[in-house]
């Protein structure tokens, strides 16, 4: 990972910083894993069926953006495959965008960006579907105290975000996307019924998230200082975990990191999946050092 950490920054110096940071997640209720699924079974009970379905998503999704340029025409780009302890994979995909095409002003990033629930579920019914279920955080804080992202009682991802009128581009990271108050809509989390409102969305760009039904969280890049946290958030390695086997206590192994390896990882390697990909290829050049 720290090799292809430091291609991906001799990329970046050959061709500038990233303009978008997408996360594609799987989801288990896509038809083609529920159609093949035999009766009784759910999608971890097919991890094989779920690593393959989400390979070929990924090459649509991609195809889509890298070759027919949903965003502009991609000059550069570098995508991992990761999977969550759960067993679900998704995949984080950073994208250079030719100068003429990357998104400058606030109109150009509302026309890619959207972070409010769609306005009409009726006209946009597909869209407003994968949003409210998919693109919706948590929600945390009140509604769930215990949520994983919750660190001493405060959303270690900042949700509910603040209200915004208009996009507001920030020098530090992410620009704050329009939000604007009064919207709200009720979504179940487990035996619950919650209303949330536009604080609570993950952006998310409309075409991909109507068409693809799944988790796809497109964020823009607006700044220098934010890009080698991305590359790094992007190739941070795997999950571990800390396992105790057996009746006896050994201090050192208790602290030895352990990879973390779920079923549909190893079915990703069985199928010889890529696990990262960048383009162009950045070629390392050994330096030997000779004798006189």
């Amino acid at each position: 990972m720290k090799a292809r950490f430091q291609d991906a920054m001799a990329l970046l110096q050959a061709m500038g910083k990233p303009n978008l940071f997408i996360t594609v997640t799987c989801n288990p209720d896509w038809p083609e894993i529920q159609n093949n699924l035999l009766p009784g079974q759910s999608a971890q009970d097919r991890p094989d069926l779920t690593a393959r379905v989400f390979n070929s998503r990924l090459k649509s999704i991609t195809t889509e953006i890298f070759k027919k340029g949903i965003f502009g025409k991609v000059i550069g780009r570098t995508h991992v495959i990761e999977f969550q302890k759960r067993g679900l994979p998704h995949a984080h995909i950073l994208v250079i965008l030719d100068p003429n095409d990357a998104p400058r002003t606030t109109e150009q990033i509302d026309q890619i960006v959207k972070a409010e629930l769609p306005p009409d579920p009726l006209l946009q019914p597909e869209l407003f579907k994968s949003v409210s279920r998919h693109m919706i955080h948590g929600p945390c804080g009140p509604y769930n105290p215990n949520a994983p992202c919750m660190v001493n009682g405060v959303c270690s991802k900042r949700f509910p975000k603040p209200f915004f009128q208009e996009t507001v581009i920030n020098e530090n990271s992410y620009p704050n996307y329009r939000r604007r108050p009064g919207q709200e809509t009720t979504i179940r989390r487990g035996q619950n019924n919650l209303v949330v409102d536009n604080s609570w969305v993950v952006p998310y760009n409309p075409y991909l998230s109507a068409k693809y039904q799944c988790h796809i969280n497109v964020e823009i890049c607006a700044e220098i200082s934010a890009v080698k946290y991305l590359y790094k958030y992007v190739y941070k390695g795997h999950d571990k975990i800390v396992l105790d086997v057996g009746e006896s206590f050994d201090e050192v192994n208790r602290f030895r990191d352990s990879h973390w390896v779920a079923t549909p990882e190893v079915c990703w390697c069985i199928f010889s999946f890529k696990l990262s990909a960048t383009y162009p290829s950045v070629n390392l050049f050994d330096i030997h050092l000779g004798t006189l």
